[in-house]
């Protein structure tokens, strides 16, 4: 699990609390502190790109001084986080792993950007702390010894709490008492540890019954993001990276990757990339639908800022994964995306458009169909190719380049995600 929140807001204590109850948790200032500590090659690399000046007396790297310089400078910013992230990043994989080899079955790391990053879908389930803004900024004044101005400018540096609390699975609000926020933190951490329980025992898909979705599905996505090659990008960086795949949209993002819909006219429907998310996810672990939800909601933001276009993307994938579990539910697809529109709605920020309605017919008319499906669903006016993929999975595919690229793609996923 992901924890996350603005700063000032509490995270820190929540993540103590949470270890008190029986929960593993990864502090990722700690990690970052660790890989560039005196002698470490990032501490090196940092003093050659900023100078003495971000030198301690003691041969340690000075923080504050480091930070000051950084704030207000994008590119400055940039060339810390390269140097940075990516051993943060391994050593946290390292010691996630490290855990994962003593049996653990549940782990919370603590992050205070793990959305802006776009690092978010690594996690299981994120959650998001949170406090009444004025008090947000009075705990940074009296914690750090800030005036209002540098308070203000510290917080508007980061996504807005209102934002971030769109991504998470659960939130905690600490503008209350500590007792109040103890006992928010203790009812977390005991459904944490119910739902790692649970995961624990779930099925996996085979791989087989998800390929027909991808083969017969479409071709080309939103801003050049095509299903297949999304999948290729998802096995090879071993996840859903959003700043990456911000970098292979057309035109590439020139802004932070929950910023660059705005960039550009998406070009297709957020809900052509939702079959294969459903795919990948289904290949990633056991089936899990408010994992799969903010996945497809936190993709379609990508190259959409329409939030029912979103709740399309999600409601799709949620029926496919249904689909996928039980080719039988074929014909009760309506039914499903009713049953799963709250979930679609929760992630995309908005209720589905209805648009979804051509595919739903053409999928129940035409059940294990996908030909069929596709030509229904174009009589009836929807997009043929969504219709194809939701037919097609479960469907038996014959050997092509095609099927073996995909089929490729996601035994790497499955290979990457198990340690296979």
């Amino acid at each position: 699990m992901g924890l996350t929140g603005g700063i000032a807001c509490g995270k820190s204590h929540v993540l103590r609390r949470l270890a008190g109850r029986g929960l593993h948790t990864l502090d990722l200032d700690a990690v970052a502190r660790d890989v560039t500590a005196p002698g470490r090659p990032a501490l090196h690399e940092i003093a050659a790109a900023f100078g003495a000046g971000v030198m301690g007396h003691d041969g340690s790297l000075d923080r504050a001084a480091l930070a000051a310089l950084v704030f207000e400078d994008a590119s400055a910013r940039g060339r810390l986080n390269a140097i940075v992230h990516p051993r943060v990043r391994a050593e946290e994989a390292r010691r996630a792993a490290e855990l994962a080899g003593r049996g653990a079955a549940a782990l919370v790391t603590d992050g205070a950007l793990l959305v802006e990053a776009g690092a978010h879908l690594r996690f299981d389930r994120l959650v998001v702390v949170h406090c009444d803004p004025a008090q947000q900024v009075n705990r940074l004044r009296a914690r750090d010894g800030f005036d209002a101005r540098a308070a203000l400018a510290r917080i508007e540096s980061q996504m807005p709490a209102a934002e971030k609390r769109a991504f998470a699975h659960f939130e905690v609000d600490t503008s209350g008492s500590v007792p109040d926020t103890d006992r928010a933190a203790d009812a977390l951490a005991a459904e944490l540890l119910d739902l790692a329980s649970a995961r624990a025992d779930s099925r996996r898909t085979a791989i087989g019954a998800l390929l027909g979705g991808v083969v017969h599905g479409p071709e080309t996505g939103p801003r050049g993001l095509a299903p297949a090659s999304l999948l290729a990008i998802a096995a090879e960086a071993g996840g859903l990276e959003m700043e990456g795949l911000a970098r292979r949209l057309t035109p590439p993002a020139a802004r932070p990757w929950y910023e660059t819909a705005a960039e550009a006219e998406p070009g297709a429907a957020a809900a052509r990339l939702a079959v294969v998310l459903a795919a990948w996810a289904l290949c990633r672990g056991p089936a899990d639908g408010p994992f799969l939800a903010g996945v497809a909601g936190s993709i379609a933001r990508l190259t959409h800022t329409d939030a029912a276009a979103r709740a399309d993307a999600c409601v799709l994938a949620l029926v496919a994964q249904e689909v996928a579990l039980a080719p039988g539910a074929s014909s009760d697809v309506l039914g499903l995306a009713r049953r799963l529109e709250g979930l679609a709605t929760r992630f995309g920020g908005a209720t589905p458009t209805g648009g979804l309605a051509p595919v739903w017919a053409a999928v129940r008319a035409r059940p294990g169909d996908p030909a069929g499906a596709r030509a229904e669903c174009a009589r009836r006016g929807g997009d043929p190719a969504l219709a194809g993929a939701l037919a097609g999975l479960g469907v038996a595919i014959h050997d092509s380049p095609m099927a073996g690229g995909i089929r490729a793609a996601l035994v790497a996923v499955r290979a990457g995600f198990s340690g296979s």
